[in-house]
């Protein structure tokens, strides 16, 4: 966000006529579930922006002319991650409330949503889809294949607390700090080292599943006179887990070539087929079975 942006919405404004309520935010927390129920290619988010604002609009508007106008000023395009839309429009309530008792911030709203719509999206997709979803399915996914029937039910307890918790949280923050946030994310630098320490955490957790998840083991073996190389042992007394992190490797790397998840199911599943039949026809283990 450009600094002439801010410093042209920074104006003096009298004492504010119109309050929003904590009442009011509520409504806006509500609505603001429904944020993805009517995306589209055009305005993407937009309409459940707009659906989540109307309540707080239609209380600092009640002119009709002017209430047409805000409501337009909210159906420009807006796209950002699910869970970050709450900050965002806890900054835009503050903003109208100030434009609505003589701020004059009308000109610097959509500007300010499309400052925080980039750096806000990268720090969800990071932070919660890549990795918090990873870190509380992996916990659920480890206790129920230990035969846990918590371990699902946990899974949605935590993910649901957090969902609606931060929701609830980053919503009154962003009303309270209103224009101030893009000034703290620009001196803190906090946009960047959340993201990164999110990839790295995320790196790791996904490191440990892949060690944890992926069982793929060979039981090839050497015979060298008396001696018996085992393979398997030779490759673990290297990098433990060796085989399943290089299957890893070229999953991603075929994925990144633009490769379809079913064909690589396909392929897999032909793969293991082969190996297996091949085992049973010559009696060397290529993949051992646990």
């Amino acid at each position: 966000m450009s600094e002439e942006i801010l410093n042209n919405s920074e104006v003096e404004s009298n004492e504010p006529e119109i309050k929003i309520t904590q009442k009011d935010l509520n409504k806006v927390y509500r609505r603001s579930f429904f944020d993805m129920a009517s995306i589209n290619y055009e305005r993407f988010q937009a309409l459940g922006f707009l659906n989540a604002m109307a309540p707080v609009l239609e209380k600092l508007y009640p002119d009709k002319e002017d209430l047409k106008a805000a409501m337009k000023r909210h159906m420009e395009m807006y796209n950002s991650h699910p869970w970050m839309i709450n900050p965002i429009l806890g900054t835009a309530v503050a903003l109208e409330e100030k434009n609505a008792n003589g701020g004059g911030t009308a000109n610097a709203i959509n500007g300010i949503k499309v400052g925080l719509m980039g750096p806000f999206a990268g720090i969800g997709d990071s932070l919660f889809w890549g990795t918090l979803r990873p870190i509380l399915g992996g916990i659920g996914a480890a206790m129920a294949l230990n035969g846990n029937v918590l371990g699902p039910i946990l899974f949605l307890a935590l993910w649901n607390i957090i969902n609606f918790g931060f929701r609830k949280w980053s919503l009154d923050y962003g009303y309270r700090i209103g224009m101030s946030m893009l000034k703290d994310m620009k001196k803190t630098n906090i946009i960047q080292k959340v993201t990164e320490g999110a990839s790295v955490l995320g790196l790791m957790v996904l490191g440990v599943l892949v060690a944890q998840w992926i069982n793929i083991k060979t039981g090839i073996e050497f015979v060298n006179g008396d001696s018996v190389i085992n393979l398997q042992e030779m490759l673990d007394s290297m990098v433990p887990s060796l085989l399943p992190l290089l299957v890893t490797f070229g999953i991603v790397s075929l994925l990144r070539n633009k490769v379809k998840p079913n064909t690589l199911i396909l392929v897999i599943f032909v793969i293991a087929f082969i190996l297996a039949f091949a085992s049973y026809f010559t009696g060397i283990p290529f993949i051992v079975a646990e």
